[in-house]
């Protein structure tokens, strides 16, 4: 496909945008002219999901960009249509319209010659014909990804009209203001390559909540001001749906033998994992997250009978068989299941936490051990349930190849490796997934790699190796993705949660075109000095990930903290005063704000670990960390999506209570809710 332009009219000008469609302008041919609708929306009778959604989204950014209502109607509404000189001819009550836009399929579309024929899940065609254009997707044709319509919409608004959507809320949306539009001539159609794309979104849970406490706040109040950020109530597009994420793999994830201990220690306690001082009772080691003996043939056969049990009351096609997540007690350390486990594997770390303090030991990986019990589950289920999917994670102490052991046909591979806080360890992912890959048909990758700095809020920049290895293993049996998650550091990590959204819609686009384009877009005459900043930050980052920094938040030093507001400072003066820009800019400085202040107070609970602060020492801690509590709290009532500053409380905040500081309970009550200067600030939202 040829790469061309697009030609949009924008008050008597033109505007040129980067494309890989084939496009033209027709004279005269105007959407919208002089902030008056020219055109009408078309839907048929009954649209698909995707397409009604799609309309109504069409009509709301084109009033947003022009000022203009444009109508939205169904094909019948239309009565009769005639084509003159290849163009549509129509009236709806009192408006002639001059051009059609149709969205999704429909009889109209279908006598302009386009449907969705040969789209895959998630497929888009833009097609004009005449003074028309199509907008359309395969939708519920293609179950797993029935989205297609509502990602033309987006495709067109962003390609022709150069909307782009760079974080949630008002302020991430780029509209550019025009009010006459002319109607480009569009031909392209596109099947996304990763059937499921997703990322996972962050929500207000038992760790949030315990964050807002912290702070001196509600979970009500965090629900309004969250909600109010994102743009619920002001009808602003979902961040995740204008991204085209979506589709899905039906194959059912998770850690999944939650209910073992309750259900069967009593009458078999020896199903249950070995622990290093002898003992299987796991009472005390986090029992909802109990480790078993995966050796054990009759353990395998009653939680076989449990699967099939949960694909008749589910109706699913598939199940998980990963064992459980965490917990306090180690793997089994019995004679038959430690006979499982090569002694040529990777070398790994356990932790016994039956002695204290815990002890670590040297073992080697478990993945033929797991292996071999899914495998034993696998056949059991499939043998009663022929058909059957299973879903296993390649993580923690299972995470590289098997040695001896090959996987059953019907097992599929969630992939959770991959981290930029290391090369070392990126690199291990890397090898392990092109071994994973030539191991199974089925690979999705369900990385963690997105919580880089969800603990202590540090800012971080990766996008070049995330286009890098989604690039990488989009061509070697990547059938989608399960991303752990977006946890709302906009202002730190947004850059890296827009990058990868675009790269899953596309792998093969690269970094630096994401970024002169996010800059581009969003930053306009600020663009250059908002990319070095963006860039910078990725230096820090690698830099911690080549030299194997313990602590991320290191790099911030008072010098560098110091550069990169000088970034933003020249950021702020290239805007020249143009109002939306300087509110993104002043959005990214809450990042590096909060950063300086961060990395001070823990450089200091490092540096006290072992000796005890002077008087005058404690006097300046304290007054640190007052600092930096008023600064998440006015983050938190008028900045929620810059940082999650819940999310940071609990994070990493609790370390400071050895050193007298523990939040809101640190402060009389009376300040809980008074801002840095004494005022009582209005409620979250206002």
């Amino acid at each position: 496909m040829k790469t061309t332009q697009t030609l949009v009219r924008i008050q008597g000008s033109v505007f040129v945008a980067a494309s890989l469609w084939a496009v033209s302008a027709l004279p005269a041919a105007d959407l919208v002219r002089e902030g008056e609708a020219r055109c009408l929306i078309v839907t048929a009778d009954a649209p698909s999901p995707a397409a009604r959604e799609g309309s109504k989204r069409l009509a709301a950014e084109l009033e947003r960009i022009s000022g203009a209502k444009v109508r939205v109607a169904t094909e019948s509404a239309l009565g009769s249509v005639e084509v003159v000189e290849g163009k549509l001819v129509a009236t709806v009550r009192d408006f002639r319209p001059d051009t059609f836009l149709l969205v999704g399929e429909s009889d109209l579309a279908k006598r302009l010659g386009v449907t969705a024929d040969g789209l895959g899940p998630g497929g888009i065609r833009l097609r004009s014909v005449g003074n028309a254009l199509v907008l359309l997707g395969a939708d519920e044709k293609t179950p797993a990804d029935p989205s297609g319509s509502r990602s033309a919409v987006v495709a067109f608004l962003e390609e022709a009209l150069g909307v782009r959507y760079l974080w949630p809320g008002e302020l991430g949306l780029v509209i550019p203001k025009t009010r006459t539009i002319a109607l480009p001539t569009l031909d392209r159609e596109f099947t996304p390559p990763i059937v499921q794309r997703k990322i996972r979104w962050s929500t207000r849970r038992e760790r949030l909540d315990s964050g807002i406490a912290y702070l001196g706040f509600s979970s009500e109040e965090y629900d309004a001001a969250f909600a109010g950020a994102v743009g619920k109530t002001e009808g602003l597009p979902d961040w995740l749906e204008w991204q085209r994420l979506g589709g899905s793999l039906d194959l059912a994830g998770g850690h999944s033998y939650g209910h073992t201990w309750e259900k069967y220690h009593r009458d078999h306690p020896e199903w249950f994992a070995l622990q290093p001082n002898g003992s299987r009772d796991l009472a005390d080691l986090t029992p909802d997250r109990a480790r078993l003996c995966k050796s054990n043939l009759a353990l395998i056969e009653a939680l076989a009978k449990d699967k099939i049990a949960e694909l008749d009351r589910t109706g699913a096609g598939s199940i998980s068989l990963s064992p459980n997540d965490g917990g306090r007690a180690t793997f089994c350390m019995c004679e038959a299941c430690k006979a499982l486990d090569p002694p040529e594997g990777r070398k790994i770390t356990l932790l016994d936490h039956t002695v204290t303090p815990p002890r670590e030991f040297e073992y080697v990986s478990l993945t033929d051990r797991m292996v071999w019990f899914w495998n034993q589950l696998a056949t059991r289920v499939s043998a009663e349930r022929p058909g059957t999917w299973f879903v296993v994670y390649a993580y923690s102490a299972y995470k590289a190849p098997p040695v001896r052991e090959k996987l059953h046909p019907n097992i599929a591979v969630a992939f959770v490796g991959g981290r930029y806080d290391s090369d070392a360890a990126r690199r291990e992912a890397r090898d392990d997934w092109d071994a994973w890959s030539k191991m199974t048909g089925k690979l999705y990758w369900r990385p963690n790699l997105l919580l880089y700095g969800r603990r202590n809020g540090v800012p971080a920049v990766f996008i070049h190796k995330l286009a890098e290895d989604l690039n990488t293993f989009a061509h070697h049996s990547l059938l989608g993705t399960d991303y752990d998650s977006i946890v709302h550091h906009w202002a730190t990590e947004g850059l890296n949660y827009y990058a990868l959204a675009r790269l899953l819609w596309n792998p093969d686009l690269g970094a630096d075109a994401i970024l002169d384009d996010y800059c581009g877009r969003g930053f306009g005459p600020a663009a250059e000095p908002v990319k070095r900043w963006f860039l910078r930050i990725e230096a820090l980052t690698d830099q911690v990930a080549a030299r194997e920094i313990e602590s991320t938040l290191e790099p911030y030093t008072p010098a560098v903290c110091a550069e990169l507001h000088g970034l933003l400072d020249r950021a702020a003066e290239a805007a020249g005063g143009d109002d939306t820009i300087g509110r993104r800019i002043a959005f990214l400085r809450t990042g590096i704000e909060f950063v300086e202040i961060q990395a001070r107070t823990h450089a200091f609970a490092d540096a006290h670990l072992d000796r005890r602060p002077t008087p005058a020492e404690a006097a300046s801690f304290q007054a640190d960390m007052e600092a930096k509590f008023q600064l998440m709290r006015r983050l938190f009532r008028d900045q929620p999506l810059a940082l999650n500053t819940p999310m940071i409380a609990w994070g990493s905040e609790g370390l400071f209570r050895r050193l007298g500081w523990n939040g809101a309970k640190s402060l009389p009550s009376d300040r809980w809710d008074a801002d840095e200067e004494g005022r009582v600030p209005p409620p979250p939202g206002k």
